[in-house]
């Protein structure tokens, strides 16, 4: 892997994806970006740590994440509202189909 792509894949790259994502399907300003950002940001570099923790162990890596993600999910409807939090799970849902 080229030092690129390994920079491409990293938390930080991944974060800012995801959140440009939710502002452009979202609309929301930049502060709240910033804000989502960080969210996504601390979730992405906790299931690197799990990984890390966890190894080959599927069980504990499904569980470790899934409680990661109700706690980021709880964060972000606090920034975005759980309105907008329903939005982008369904553009998210949506989005699988097609693919």
């Amino acid at each position: 892997m080229t030092a690129f792509g390994q920079k491409k894949n990293s938390p930080e790259a991944r974060a800012e994806v995801k959140s440009k994502e939710m502002q452009t399907v979202l609309g929301f300003d930049e502060t709240t970006y910033q804000k989502v950002y960080a969210i996504q940001l601390n979730q992405l570099k906790q299931q690197k740590e799990l990984k890390a923790k966890v190894g080959e162990d599927k069980e504990a890596l499904k569980n470790g994440k899934r409680e990661i993600s109700v706690k980021t999910n709880k964060e972000l409807a606090e920034v975005i509202g759980k309105e907008n939090l329903k939005k982008w799970k369904q553009h998210v849902k949506e989005n699988k189909k097609q693919q």
